[in-house]
């Protein structure tokens, strides 16, 4: 019988699809201010830390996509070794240079985060940099570029590597949810994504322009400085996102050089992880040089000789499909992080890889028909071996692995975890591409070779010549093997990865009671930041609900709230003054994380 008075009561609190809809703008009104329930981003936060990953990726789109092994001996014209050897040495030095930046990072803590005022250091001086590294000279001796270009684009490598890796570990500190992570990372990276996919498009439309006139190095410089200066504008929006984290008493303590990279070598799953990226860092070897394929095999005229400048034209809106192979993925990882561990969602992405150049290596670019044949065949085997967002999942991988190792150690080290995965990564990824730079020399594939000479008058055709695209033919052939078995064997190694959703959520959990045992309660809601009473401010913005039964519903939460403040006793210890201060600030027994953890 009192089951059957309750019901009517629990009727209002139901509201039609179509008035959720209608009452949309008032909703997110509020979470414009104030983070939904469990959550710590509200929506003005979420769009400042895409706006500013929007301009990290313009400015480190700038390095990534002009200033490579393939690129550098193209606009500077000299031998491709020189370009590999580039690469290689800022790596290098970059790992050196990585651990004494940890440290530094370790032992940061301003009011601005520990991360932040790094990323906004960093960011004028890679943009000032990237303009040196793209505003090569020109009609100068071949030793005068060589020289130039050893000194401006080794310093834009580095800070390209400091920059983009020290970004990479907001997630793991803007909000310590793992799944709040993930649901906020997977929408900005595909705005991180757009940018690279952008320059494919417009930089081979800009090339092809110049590239009819014999000054490609033009658009170079053209793309060089917009992008950094847009880039740079963007990343200011960092100033609106705060950075979160779990506070132990030990992750407050100084940490050594040696100290922390004795820590972190003892994290087994960072060193398998490490292990997988190492072996596959050349599954995308061949993607160096996407885009002199596009120039060979895209277009030819009716006497069968190559259209460069159209087949580069082509290549470009091309690009926008294989650029897009990661926009599923993207779309899908917050589903896909609920469903599958990172562990899965990776073996599978690398399985994709290997297919996709398998095929293409077994059927042989030459034997795939120039024009149209050459354009579906090839895009879309790219598309296969592309489709993945690793450069998305990879930063939430690391916030798990930087938990673990709080858990075992007291400290998180990020920047001691991101010398693994990042810069010795990327010192043997360019160790395979000077490898693979010898290969080219050895075959005579040179990427200058297939540049419009500026004497050449515009009205006079030019095509490369044949005996240096049988090299490139060649050559690409080779690479597709190698990015083959390079992700088959990143695949092999993942099967060993080990810490899963499940494990995850008992480190987090274990590292909530330890900081709650350490008294750092208070601090940690500070931190936070936990916006309180959301579910009030909801229920009078929703529509559909009479007055009375909004005013109801606040009611009973504010019942409950004061039910639930009657029931709880100060712990041993507890004065009734800091009973009151609790009240003022959020109770950690009732952060998103414990009920996060529950729920995982």
């Amino acid at each position: 019988m009192g089951t059957e008075e309750q019901q009517p009561q629990q009727q209002p609190q139901k509201t039609p699809l179509g008035e959720k809809i209608k009452q949309l703008p008032k909703t997110l009104k509020v979470f414009w201010k104030t983070p939904p329930k469990g959550r710590y981003l509200n929506l003005k936060e979420i769009a400042c830390f895409a706006g500013s990953a929007f301009g990290m990726s313009t400015v480190v789109t700038v390095v990534s996509g002009l200033i490579t092994a393939t690129q550098i001996p193209t606009i500077y014209n000299f031998n491709v070794i020189h370009g590999a050897w580039i690469c290689l040495i800022a790596s290098v030095l970059g790992l050196i240079i990585q651990p004494f930046f940890s440290k530094l990072l370790q032992n940061t803590s301003t009011r601005f985060g520990r991360y932040k005022p790094f990323i906004l250091l960093l960011a004028p001086m890679l943009a000032v940099f990237a303009i040196l590294a793209t505003w090569q000279p020109q009609y100068t001796d071949v030793n005068d570029r060589i020289i130039y270009a050893y000194c401006t684009c080794i310093p834009t490598l580095i800070l390209w590597n400091l920059f983009q890796n020290t970004y990479y570990m907001l997630p793991g500190v803007v909000t310590p949810n793992q799944q709040e992570r993930a649901d906020i990372w997977a929408p900005i990276g595909l705005v991180i994504g757009f940018s690279p996919t952008v320059m494919n498009v417009l930089g081979s439309v800009i090339k092809g322009v110049f590239t009819e006139q014999g000054k490609e190095y033009m658009a170079y410089r053209i793309l060089g400085f917009v992008y950094a200066a847009v880039g740079l504008a963007l990343v200011l929006c960092l100033f609106k996102v705060k950075e979160r984290l779990i506070v132990t008493n030990e992750n407050k303590e100084k940490v050594g050089l040696i100290e922390g990279l004795k820590m972190v070598v003892k994290n087994k799953p960072l060193m398998v992880l490490t292990l997988a990226l190492i072996l596959g860092c050349c599954r995308t070897v061949v993607e160096i040089d996407a885009e002199y394929i596009g120039r060979l095999r895209y277009a030819v005229t009716e006497l069968g000789e190559i259209d460069v400048a159209t087949g580069l034209k082509i290549f470009g809106p091309l690009s926008m499909i294989t650029g897009f192979a990661a926009t599923p993925n993207m779309i899908l990882l917050p589903l896909m992080t609920r469903k599958f561990n990172s562990r899965t969602i990776m073996i599978f992405w690398a399985a994709c890889n290997t297919i996709g150049y398998v095929i293409l290596a077994s059927i042989g670019i030459e034997n795939i028909p120039q024009g149209s044949v050459s354009i579906v065949v090839i895009t879309l085997l790219r598309f296969i071996a592309l489709f993945n967002a690793i450069a998305s999942l990879q930063p939430l991988m690391m916030a798990q692995l930087s938990d673990y190792q709080q858990l075992k150690t007291g400290k998180r080290l990020e920047g001691f975890i991101q010398t693994f995965l990042y810069a010795l990564v990327l010192v043997f990824t360019n160790i395979g591409t000077v490898a693979m730079a010898y290969v080219k020399d050895a075959m005579g594939y040179q990427s200058s070779s297939f540049v419009r000479p500026e004497s050449i008058p515009e009205s006079e055709f030019w095509a490369p010549d044949p005996a240096a695209v049988e090299s490139a033919l060649n050559y690409y052939n080779i690479a597709f093997i190698v990015s083959a078995v390079s992700a088959a064997l990143m695949l092999f190694t993942l099967l060993f990865y080990k810490l899963g959703k499940k494990e995850h959520a008992e480190i987090v959990r274990q590292l909530r009671e330890r900081g709650l045992a350490q008294g750092n309660a208070q601090e940690e809601a500070e931190s936070v930041g936990i916006a309180e009473h959301v579910e009030d401010e909801l229920a009078a913005a929703r529509a559909g609900i009479s007055d009375e039964a909004s005013a109801q519903e606040m009611n009973m939460a504010e019942g409950e709230r004061g039910a639930d403040n009657a029931s709880e006793t100060p712990p041993e210890g507890e004065t009734p003054d800091a009973k009151e201060t609790s009240e003022t600030e959020t109770d950690v027994k009732d952060t998103p994380e414990a009920k996060d953890t529950q729920s995982e």
